[in-house]
């Protein structure tokens, strides 16, 4: 065999090779990617709460796909507000995703979602997006909010205390008027009745 058809053969059999391991690499990749739109804060941060954020991706497999989505602080990598696995339906377009964390650092944060896939070794990552969300602080870490509360309860115990305090009284007292009224009534006939009784007698 010449040299020339050695050649012709073995680059066909590294072709041969090549494309079964091109085809499962595709394959395992996966068809999941995030959408080019932005991140949406769809409900408000605070220190005691946690907030939403929502953003879309799209899958064009023709399988469910298990990623995972991670909101990573963009200045400080390090951190990282939450790690959350998310199954996209297969044929999905602009499939929303809803992710839901708390972090108690008061202010502006600029952070990132990453949407990782482990079915792809290659390219893990399926699409990152920057975006920024701010947390505020709850009324109920502010100490004014419970001296407010306690002076408000203080209140409202004096004045049911003056009422309850005021109402027997004024009752008694009324009571006690009507009853010496009476009695002075019942004095006053039997007073009379002695009277007619001890006129009938010397008669």
């Amino acid at each position: 065999m010449s040299l020339l058809k050695k050649v012709c053969v073995l680059t066909l059999v590294m072709i041969a090779l090549v494309i079964p391991v091109m085809a499962i690499s595709d394959n395992a990749a996966g068809e999941v990617w995030i959408s080019r739109s932005s991140v949406e804060v769809t409900s408000g941060f605070n220190d005691r709460s946690a907030g939403t954020i929502m953003f879309t991706v799209d899958n064009d497999g023709e399988d469910d796909e298990l990623v995972t989505v991670s909101v990573i602080n963009r200045i400080d990598t390090n951190v990282v507000y939450t790690v959350q696995d998310i199954l996209v339906p297969a044929g999905s377009k602009l499939y929303e995703v809803y992710i839901t964390f708390r972090t108690d650092s008061v202010g502006t944060h600029q952070a990132k979602v990453v949407l990782t896939s482990e079915n792809d070794v290659v390219h893990p990552v399926k699409g990152e997006m920057g975006f920024s969300f701010t947390v505020d602080r709850s009324i109920w870490s502010n100490i004014t909010t419970y001296i407010i509360i306690i002076v408000i309860i203080v209140i409202i115990a004096i004045a049911v205390f003056l009422k309850m305090r005021g109402a027997p009284k004024a009752e008694k007292t009324h009571s006690f008027t009507a009853m010496e009224e009476e009695r002075k009534a019942s004095k006053k006939r039997s007073s009379t009745e002695r009277e007619e009784y001890k006129g009938r007698k010397k008669k």
